[in-house]
């Protein structure tokens, strides 16, 4: 079986190599598919600010580890050693205008635009990287591979999108009922916020899941896993 990829990548660097495409292209397609020279200049306004502010995220980040290593010499080094200058922050270059929050959720609403508008074909999407690739997915073999942590003594379960749409989620509390249903999640992690039989402080309950795409469940069932789970203090 074949799927589109959704074609905005997941890493910020991705999302600016996008973004600094979308940007460029989008004048040349923008009067055929009806998006307005104010539009345009604020999805150009929005790549000049994410790559500013991506610039500064990992300026910040260097400059943590410069002072980090200086302020550790100068607490624990060997006596004697030369401290050399103060640390100072690495240079920026001069700030863009400033955009409103949101950024991708605005691309993804012209996105949405750009895809109804009659004029709008294959190649243009492709142009301005807004057609995700295809994968072919081996469906007898879609496996979820669930683990989980504890958030506030309630299990948070962690599972992987890869190219399904959802997970359906089924728990076995221990009850007599065996695996239940208990909930299609979309967008991972889910929190399981069932509360604890009163009288008791813990409980064991296994958690298993299968893959959903579009309506389907596809592939086999996860390997089970069994979660400990215990009674917030005061609770």
């Amino acid at each position: 079986m074949a799927k589109s990829a959704y074609y905005l990548p997941e890493t910020d660097g991705g999302k600016l190599g996008f973004l600094k495409n979308f940007a460029l292209k989008l004048p040349g397609y923008a009067t055929a598919l009806g998006i307005t020279p104010a539009e345009v200049t604020s999805v150009v306004n929005d790549a000049v600010a994410f790559k500013y502010i991506l610039t500064m995220n990992e300026g910040y980040k260097t400059d943590k580890q410069e002072v980090s290593k200086y302020k550790d010499t100068m607490r624990d080094g060997p006596v004697g050693t030369s401290m050399g200058p103060w640390p100072t922050p690495s240079p920026l270059p001069a700030a863009p205008a400033l955009v409103e929050a949101g950024i991708f959720a605005r691309i993804r609403k012209m996105v949405g635009r750009i895809k109804n508008h009659p004029a709008y074909n294959k190649g243009i999407g492709e142009d301005l990287g807004i057609v995700g690739d295809e994968q072919t997915i081996d469906i007898p073999n879609l496996k979820p591979a669930l683990k989980y942590r504890l958030d506030a003594g309630r299990p948070l379960i962690i599972w992987l999108k890869g190219p399904a749409d959802s997970i359906d989620i089924y728990v076995d509390r221990k009850d007599g009922k065996g695996f239940v249903y208990l909930a299609n999640d979309s967008q991972p992690d889910y929190l399981d916020t069932f509360p604890i039989p009163a009288g008791v402080t813990t409980a064991v309950w296994d958690y298993k899941a299968v893959y959903r795409i579009g309506d389907d469940p596809v592939g086999q069932f996860s390997e089970p896993i069994q979660v400990t789970v215990t009674r917030k203090t005061g609770n």
